[in-house]
């Protein structure tokens, strides 16, 4: 019983990571979208002298390190380092349950539909991976409807 239990809480872990991560990424978008318009101007480069562009490159370091840019950036590489670390001791593990490997299937669908286009307008869109991932929903969905009936069942 106590590997079903860890393998939940490491998998509970990893989706609050990747929460915790998610909200770090979009508030670094805010900053970034906050910072001043000459942050933008590497962009713009053509014609510039290499040091020029080396002033404007620094100058944009700055500007990031001044909005706190560098420390979410250190944050969300610590998360990501953390979900691997626990990531790789799911692999490790085997599932014991019908409960440990649904929340480990859920956790896979949901990293999988985190990186999968499924609007066939998307420029990134691939029928095939929208189609494993369309499967994959099916499936969890399935085993979570069976293990409610089961739990049902048993009460």
């Amino acid at each position: 019983m106590a590997v079903i239990a860890n393998t939940i809480l490491v998998v509970r872990r990893i989706a609050e990571l990747q929460r915790r991560r998610q909200m770090l990424v979009e508030r670094q978008e805010r900053v970034r979208r906050s910072l001043p318009e000459w942050a933008f101007t590497p962009l713009q480069l053509v014609g510039m002298s290499a040091e020029e562009i080396r002033a404007t490159m620094n100058e944009l370091a700055r500007a990031e390190d001044e909005a706190g840019l560098s420390e979410m950036e250190q944050e969300i590489e610590r998360i990501d380092r953390q979900i691997e670390d626990l990531e790789n001791s799911l692999l490790a593990t085997p599932a014991r349950s019908l409960d440990a490997i649904q929340a480990i299937l859920e956790l896979a669908v949901s990293r999988f539909r985190e990186q999968t286009a499924t609007d066939p307008d998307d420029v990134f869109y691939d029928y095939g991976d929208a189609r494993i991932l369309f499967l994959l929903e099916r499936a969890t969905g399935d085993l979570r409807a069976l293990l409610a009936e089961h739990e049902r069942a048993a009460s």
